[in-house]
């Protein structure tokens, strides 16, 4: 490894943190214009939410790793693979960390579940970054490695 390609990566890890929290934010904020049931905090619930806030942070995290110099295959299968990939660690960091929850009274009688949605976009939004970086930065090594692509 050289000067040149050390600051490659320093530029696209850079470039990566920034598009991932820029695309998974804006998702989450365009998707609050589609309301969705969050009286249950289910896994559901979760899954949903860490898709919107994974994918567009894969496919940030992708473009910022993005090497034209792969082969086609390769190219295809980053493609493919980070977004999903990143949804799927930001899922399970919500379900290993857990989320903020409290019950409020609604009605008077009746207890809805309430989530903490400022410690749900964080811990999301957290977690897609930085799995979306890995990911994309496991590929990225894999053909600097191999076929010295920079």
């Amino acid at each position: 490894m050289n000067l040149e390609s050390a600051l490659w990566m320093l530029i696209r890890v850079v470039l990566g943190v920034f598009l991932a929290t820029a695309f998974s934010a804006a998702a989450w904020v365009l998707s609050r214009y589609f309301p969705m049931d969050t009286a249950e905090a289910s896994t559901a619930f979760f899954a949903v939410q860490s898709l919107i806030v994974g994918v567009p942070a894969g496919v940030g995290a992708a473009a910022a790793w993005w090497t034209p110099d792969s082969p086609a295959r390769m190219r295809l299968i980053r493609a493919a693979a980070i977004p999903p990939a990143t949804a799927l660690c930001a899922l399970l960091a919500i379900q290993i960390r857990g989320v903020e929850t409290y019950y409020g009274l609604f009605a008077g009688s009746h207890r809805i579940l309430v989530v903490e949605t400022g410690d749900l976009l964080g811990a999301l939004i957290i977690a897609s970054v930085i799995s979306a970086n890995i990911i994309a930065a496991a590929f990225y090594l894999h053909g600097y490695i191999r076929r010295r692509e920079i």
